[in-house]
């Protein structure tokens, strides 16, 4: 799946939220619209740029006693009853939330950048992931028998959290691996199992690319510099005892792709040089002599395939920027560009790996049309993957089916530098004489889930493993109400428990989900930012839709039965907030350059004020005359109140001095008010607390979270004794982080922590805590699960 720049979005964002957070896409900073997706919640897959940092105006001694105290008596009764902060200690994260293929930690996401044949046939897949069907697996993982199995047990070596970046298996079985090292300055080991157990038997500064056994010796390419005293660049060979040059002089570059036919290595990579003679990218070794296949149009060669009829073919980075090329055959002399060449849009397309199987090629990269740019004449859709027949192209992904996961998925063709190859979301492919296996960082393929790794039978893609109920994408958006306590969700997502959906919102049904209908627009992009439940199980969204035409407009939905329906309301501006009353009244908030505040009862829409001079953003409705909302105004008519504003039914009040910047989570209790603010420059609050007359800051060294201006909260639940918190702090202690828990003072992690780019929101019933975002695991050490796109924090009795 494609992501494309939508400039016009981001403008509309920025106005409408008037220099509010806004979800950027790491790296690059614009908002982005998903390809065959109509909703879009940029931070499903996208680090929230939006922080907070703490300032003090007040003493810093925590608050004790009630909900979080201050509070008037115990905290308020959740869906289910009181939940109490003092029992939180005891409960497990729910295992069930998984979904197909090998996920792993939070952050940057999983990976399979290598494939192996075993000698009896079996098939292994090295890279960066922890899990597979919910189970904790180590980065290398075997085929046989139709299903996958951890291929080591013992390791003499600990197994490196991030993975290897290479693998080779000789004809006897011996086993080399590289570690990968996916940040900063990277480096790792060339490992060797020989039947003895694994040895490091080299270090290098760099990466690893393709490792391959030719002629008794192993061979290492990458773009690395090999320790030693003297050092070997881009191409090693290790003979059993020692590392030495490529044979007849030093290869003078960099070497990506080893490919072993027979009696014959080739190599291909971006040199000029290899055993003493000069050479332009390709070159091959019959193990006397080197001969160059001279590629002088390439910039980097990723990837050779060679077909048993002796057709050789190579991928790559090569040819006009703005013309389709990628992939080109040997024609004995020269290199040609294959059927019209693949193209990424209207630029080149790039190939990072080939396999041949018979005289068909397969290949994956970065492209999307095969024959051509978009538009030529033979030109077909292929998205990232596609198969050469011997004679025309067949598409393996016509890219009309989305997938999305809860990871940063770089936008890295492979073009982009020396490096690029290791980002790239299509990694490698394989073939065991049956099915064809894909490698990388991908969420799926074709509109199937199926993270880092798939499969093609021959008639489709296949999922690898089972799916739990795992979300293909993330909720942003949770909450729980209603006499049964039904949990409902809003979020940015392809795949609900594996199925593909295509709707936004979501009902937890005790055992899995249910995924309701909508009318939501699909020709446009649609953000909801707004969810409530209400006492009697109402249920309540809240969107903003940017038509193709025309500014953006506001719409409320209802559910009815097993439909969200949208209220039949003209004219309504952006909502950014909704929240029903106690009596059934439903509230909602929002607005562009200015805001308002309104009330539903049953079809009837009245605005009860119109005066903000910014949109407004969260609502805490407790009665009709005690009102809380805050948001990116100063004023309320002629009030000054700096981002927070109380309703008394009659008029409007601020609370103390205001905020210093904008509110990212909000929560009152009692007497007691809460927010989470973002960092303007004035100073910030990541937990404040209003008294009734002054804010102070809750988040200090003391209670055990130092402030820093990368940290948030986004959601703030009162409970009795304490508050949940749920966000993007991390503990001083790094016992946990993404959903905390303050309790008398102190700030410690729920279960020990969610592992997330970033946690969005959070609900409370009596038995169960449930949290939102992009989230990857839970828990901390042996009590750690994966849990893919949403939390649940199971209590004990």
């Amino acid at each position: 799946m494609q992501v494309r720049a939508n400039d016009a979005r981001e403008s509309e964002l920025q106005i409408l939220m008037s220099g509010s957070c806004i979800p950027a896409l790491a790296g690059n900073g614009e908002a982005r619209k998903l390809e065959g997706m109509s909703f879009i919640r940029a931070s499903s897959f996208l680090f929230f740029l939006c922080t907070a940092a703490a300032c003090s105006d007040g003493p810093n001694d925590g608050i004790s006693g009630g909900a979080g105290g201050g509070g008037s008596g115990p905290g308020p009764a959740r869906c289910g009853g009181v939940v109490r902060a003092a029992n939180l200690d005891a409960g497990d994260w729910d295992r069930r939330f998984t979904i197909a293929g090998l996920t792993g930690h939070d952050g940057f996401a999983p990976a399979v950048h290598d494939f192996a044949r075993e000698p009896d046939g079996s098939l292994i897949a090295a890279g960066r992931f922890q899990w597979h069907e919910g189970k904790a697996v180590p980065p290398l993982m075997r085929f046989r028998d139709g299903a996958w199995e951890p291929a080591r047990t013992t390791w003499e070596l600990p197994a490196p959290l991030d993975g290897f970046s290479a693998i080779a298996i000789g004809e006897s079985g011996d086993l080399a691996l590289a570690t990968n090292d996916t940040f900063d300055e990277r480096d790792g080991e060339i490992w060797l199992d020989d039947g003895s157990g694994l040895q490091s038997i080299g270090a290098f500064k760099g990466q690893v690319r393709s490792l391959a056994w030719f002629a008794g010796r192993l061979w290492a390419a990458g773009l690395f510099q090999l320790d030693g005293a003297t050092p070997i660049e881009g191409l090693a060979t290790w003979d059993g005892t020692s590392w030495s040059a490529a044979p007849g002089g030093a290869l003078q570059g960099s070497a990506y792709e080893l490919l072993v036919d027979g009696d014959t290595l080739f190599v291909g990579g971006t040199f000029t040089e290899v055993g003493g003679i000069p050479v332009a990218n390709i070159a091959s070794y019959d193990g006397a002599a080197w001969t160059p296949l001279d590629f002088a149009d390439a910039q980097i060669i990723y990837a050779l395939a060679r077909t048993p009829s002796g057709a050789l073919y190579a991928g790559g980075v090569f040819g006009d920027f703005m013309k389709a090329s990628g992939m080109a055959r040997w024609s004995g002399t020269e290199w040609q560009t294959l059927g019209g060449g693949l193209a990424q849009h209207q630029t080149r397309g790039v190939v990072t790996d080939l396999v041949a199987h018979g005289e068909i090629v397969d290949a994956t990269g970065c492209f999307t049309t095969a024959g051509g740019t978009p538009g030529e004449p033979g030109a077909i859709p292929s998205h990232g993957v596609v198969r050469w027949n011997g004679n025309a192209w067949q598409s393996l992904d016509e890219g009309t089916r989305g997938v999305v996961a809860p990871w940063y998925q770089p936008m890295i063709c492979g073009d982009e530098g020396p490096t690029a190859i290791w980002d790239v979301p299509q990694q490698r492919l394989a073939h065991d004489g049956q099915r064809l296996f894909a490698g990388g960082l991908f969420p799926g393929i074709d509109g199937v889930l199926s993270q880092s790794l798939a499969v093609h039978d021959g008639s489709g893609w296949v999922a690898q493993g089972k799916s739990g109920i795992g979300i293909g994408g993330s909720l942003e958006l949770i909450a729980a109400g209603g006499e049964t306590c039904e949990v409902y969700g809003v979020g940015s997502f392809t795949h609900v428990a594996g199925a593909p959906v295509t709707t936004h919102v979501v009902h937890f049904n005790g055992e899995g989900w249910d995924v309701l209908d909508d009318s939501l627009p699909s020709d446009g992009d649609v953000w909801c930012p707004a969810l409530d439940v209400g006492a009697e199980g109402q249920v309540a969204v809240g969107c903003v839709v940017f038509p193709p035409n025309g500014g953006p407009f506001g719409r409320v939905l209802l559910r009815e039965g097993n439909t969200l329906v949208q209220v039949a309301v003209e004219g309504l501006d952006p909502v950014w907030g909704l929240a029903w009353a106690p009596d059934g009244v439903l509230w909602i908030a929002g607005g562009g350059t200015s805001g308002y505040l309104a009330r539903l009862d049953g079809d009837k829409l009245t605005l009860v004020e119109q005066g903000f001079d910014g949109p407004v953003h969260h609502l805490g409705v407790a009665a009709a005359n005690d009102i809380i909302v805050t948001g990116n105004f100063a004023k309320v008519g002629a009030v000054e109140a700096s981002r927070i504003a109380r309703w008394d039914g009659e008029a409007w009040s601020p609370l103390g001095d205001g905020l210093p910047g904008q509110v990212l989570a909000f929560e009152r209790d009692g007497t007691t008010v809460y927010v989470s603010t973002y960092e303007e420059g004035n100073g910030a609050y990541l937990l404040g607390a209003f008294d009734g007359t002054s804010w102070r800051e809750l988040a200090t060294p003391e209670a055990g979270l130092t402030p820093q201006t990368y940290f948030s909260f986004n959601a703030i639940l009162a409970i009795d004794g304490g508050l949940i918190l749920a966000g993007t702090a991390e503990l001083d202690d790094d016992s946990g982080r993404g959903v905390l828990v303050y309790r008398d003072g102190t700030l410690r992690a729920l279960g020990g922590g969610v592992g997330a780019i970033g946690v969005t929101g959070a609900a409370v019933m009596a038995d169960a805590v449930w949290v939102s975002g992009t989230i990857a695991e839970a828990g901390f050490g042996e009590k750690r699960v994966p849990s893919i796109g949403v939390a649940r924090y199971q209590l004990a009795p």
